[in-house]
């Protein structure tokens, strides 16, 4: 299996759901008058962070993403993971 095959399916079927699951999270979070700003700060970076993804998944289907680009994202994933 290629990187950009392995970047695929990490960011269709692990990454992307949980983010959606976070996401979720937050918005229920944000929405209460408990919230603080620390929380509405994550979400939006969560917000944005999907946006990125969801291009990378774009870029994919369109075949625009090299191995080397693969690897790079693939590594910030598993980065991402360690710190958590």
């Amino acid at each position: 299996m290629s990187n950009i095959e392995k970047l695929e399916k990490v960011l269709k079927e692990e990454f992307i759901p949980e983010l959606d699951e976070s996401l979720l999270e937050l918005a229920n979070i944000t929405q209460s008058w408990k919230a603080t700003s620390d929380d509405k700060e994550e979400f939006e970076d969560l917000k944005e962070m999907k946006k990125f993804f969801e291009q990378v998944v774009e870029d994919l289907d369109n075949k625009d993403i090299s191995e080397e680009e693969a690897v790079e994202i693939l590594e910030a994933l598993n980065e991402m993971r360690l710190d958590k």
